[in-house]
């Protein structure tokens, strides 16, 4: 408490010879800084038990309550202790609504303002309301919603779509219905990034059971997945190659990205198969386009792929220490820490901890050193390779279902990074296939010589290579790097999407 009060301390002696030169104006005797040791406090609806917080102020400062809230003393001089108390949040003997308010203690400006948010339970569902689907959207966010006698269409693996006949909505549950079952739905109104509307729901009551759900004729937005973005939950259909949970259509930018994909699904049993899938749209994150799936139809075999790493399983590393994303943001400054970095770390394990577990290993290069110090980032979610006099490169994990005699294509998705000063650094990529003592040599070439224009904004590569006249058994070793190497100039470059698949 001692050690608190000191940081407090600090904070207000900040704060007043901030106020000093402040142009608004003030008060007469009141403080010029006044700081609280809470922003929040929640309270039980009834014989809520009062809760002491500290008031830390230069001189006097004086509060605003509202007329449910007490505060003791409401007024003083410098730091001193203070007791909040709210009355009973009760309605005809019953209890009322959940309430919330701000409490504000203040000084001389309104520079000199610490405020504290008091929230009271309460019956969340009292004079709840009913809605449509269709009334949703109007709604602002946290309005609380009763959703009557709606019909489960889709199920995903953090909730299910459901739809009144005429609108549809995504509910956020982990209440276990089916596809046709009627349901009645108690919750909150929401948005996602997109701002498309959900209920986050608190309660479900099953109506009926054993229905089935009927579908509207879909929108085909495979040839338009690039530009397709209606802002609302249609009904749509994507065909393509399954890989994990995206699916890549031929000719095209963007994916479906499949949201929540439950496990009944069986994802992996179709990896690398031309699907179908009929579902809900739920927004865009470049480069992908968001669907929950109603229906997936296999269609075969496209292509036999031995090999896939697309990175995505690095999320809660890149959350973990806000990674961002350089390429798609064609942003300079995303965050990009290091992949031994403690910040990447999720439950003590680092991001770099984690993918040297699944067998992958890396080569890091200055002119003088054949073992440098850290240069590999981590992005969202991708990788990062290389700092001015440092190169690096990738080597792969052993991959052990290639049949002998096969031929194959690597493949995978990679972008140059580009200087302050609008250069493009000059990376040319390899590929080293190594048998033992043998080793193989494929060159990287880019798609278009005018990629490396200076100035050229960011934007990923896709490059394939045929692995002409290799066998690649569980002890070949498969590395990615630049052919610039141990040099002191820039050679940084971005990689994702790895796939080795069998040559057609």
């Amino acid at each position: 408490m001692k050690f608190l009060k000191c940081a407090y301390t600090a904070l207000l002696l900040t704060a007043t010879l901030f106020s000093v030169g402040s142009c608004e104006k003030e008060e007469s005797g009141l403080s010029k800084a006044v700081l609280a040791s809470a922003s929040s406090l929640t309270f039980d609806g009834n014989n809520a038990t009062s809760q002491i917080i500290t008031v830390y102020a230069d001189a006097d400062w004086i509060t605003e309550v509202p007329e449910w809230i007490t505060v003791s003393p409401a007024s003083g001089s410098g730091v001193m202790d203070v007791t909040v108390s709210v009355s009973d949040n009760m309605r005809g003997g019953a209890l009322d609504n959940p309430r919330k308010a701000v409490v504000v203690f203040k000084g001389a400006t309104l520079a000199s303002r610490a405020e504290v948010l008091i929230n009271q339970s309460g019956d969340k569902y009292r004079d709840v309301r009913e809605y449509t689907v269709g009334e949703l959207d109007a709604l602002s966010n946290e309005t609380v919603v009763s959703v009557p006698n709606v019909t489960v269409m889709a199920v995903s693996s953090a909730g299910f779509v459901v739809s009144d006949g005429q609108k549809n909505v995504y509910v956020l549950s982990s209440e276990s219905v089916s596809v046709g079952d009627k349901i009645s739905i108690w919750g909150s109104k929401s948005s996602n990034t997109q701002s498309l509307t959900l209920v986050e729901a608190d309660r479900i009551e099953t109506v009926s059971t054993g229905g089935t759900a009927t579908y509207p004729a879909t929108t085909d937005i495979t040839d338009r997945i690039d530009t397709y973005n209606p802002g609302t939950r249609e009904f749509v259909e994507v065909s393509g190659v399954l890989t994990g949970s995206k699916i890549t259509v031929e000719g095209a930018t963007y994916s479906a990205s499949l949201t929540d994909a439950p496990a009944s699904l069986n994802l992996a049993s179709m990896n690398g198969h031309l699907v179908t899938v009929k579902g809900y749209f739920d927004g865009v994150a470049a480069p992908a386009v968001k669907i929950i799936v109603a229906d997936l139809e296999d269609h075969g075999i496209q292509k036999i792929i031995y090999f896939s790493e697309n990175f995505e399983w690095l999320a809660p590393y890149a959350a973990a220490s806000s990674a961002g994303r350089t390429v798609e943001t064609d942003n300079l400054s995303a965050t990009a820490p290091q992949i031994s970095a403690s910040s990447t770390a999720v439950n003590g394990v680092t991001s770099e901890d984690a993918l040297l577990e699944k067998g992958y290993s890396f080569l890091r290069v200055t002119p003088t050193s054949d073992n440098a110090s850290e240069c590999i980032y981590l992005q969202e979610n991708y990788l990062k390779f290389g700092k001015t006099g440092y190169q690096a490169g990738i080597i792969l994990p052993k991959i052990e279902n290639i049949p002998d005699g096969v031929s194959t294509v690597m493949s995978f998705d990679w972008c140059p990074m580009r200087q302050a000063s609008g250069t493009i650094d000059p990376v040319t990529l390899i590929i080293i296939v190594a048998n033992g003592s043998s080793e193989v040599e494929f060159t990287v070439t880019p798609t278009s010589n005018s990629y490396f224009a200076s100035g050229q904004k960011l934007e990923w590569i896709t490059a394939e290579v045929a692995l002409t006249g290799v066998a690649i058994t569980k002890d070949t070793k498969i590395t990615i790097r630049q052919t610039n190497w141990k040099l002191a100039t820039a050679n940084r470059w971005f990689l994702d999407n790895i796939e080795i698949c069998k040559a057609n």
